[in-house]
């Protein structure tokens, strides 16, 4: 795949990206819990598609502390970043991916069983099915585009994340 080809593979999924996200409501509820004061200056009353990948890099070990609902509203800036700017924002994308991905078998029962009572199923549970297809074409997409053996964590992007992403 050429350059260029890839570049407009990124830039159409960022498109969808903003398309599926386009009407996601800022969230009424607390956007970050934990010890999260500074990330949740940082982005209060932001639109997502406003959010500087300076503040983003910034934040980066913060995304962490984000709730289901402030996850579901910011996700989409952390995404077009990793695939627009995916050299200038470090772990970002990696964190990102970290916070995407089931870490065990009980979360995804959980999530299928419509028992959220795991973080993971509770992020996953916030996403509506137009937001959760373009979350599966954004890793299906990252995953064409770039090589995975940088990953920070020890994740199986291709089986296991894309694979729950693909039946949420």
């Amino acid at each position: 795949m050429t350059e260029n080809m890839a570049d407009t593979l990124q830039q159409r999924v960022a498109r969808q990206i903003e398309l599926a996200f386009g009407e996601t409501p800022y969230p009424t509820e607390p956007i970050v819990g934990g010890d999260g004061e500074a990330i949740a200056t940082a982005l209060h009353g932001q639109r997502w598609q406003e959010v500087s990948h300076d503040l983003l890099y910034k934040f980066r070990w913060d995304m962490f502390l984000l709730t289901p609902a402030g996850f579901r509203y910011f996700a989409p800036a952390m995404m077009r970043a990793a695939l627009l700017e995916h050299d200038q924002i470090g772990t970002v994308t990696d964190n990102l991916i970290f916070c995407l991905t089931p870490q065990s078998e009980e979360q995804i029962n959980n999530y299928a069983a419509g028992e959220y009572n795991d973080y993971f199923s509770r992020r996953a549970a916030a996403f509506n099915s137009a937001e959760k297809m373009a979350i599966l074409t954004f890793l299906d997409t990252f995953a064409a585009v770039y090589p995975l053996g940088y990953l920070l964590y020890d994740i199986d992007l291709v089986g296991k994340t894309i694979e729950f992403w693909r039946y949420a």
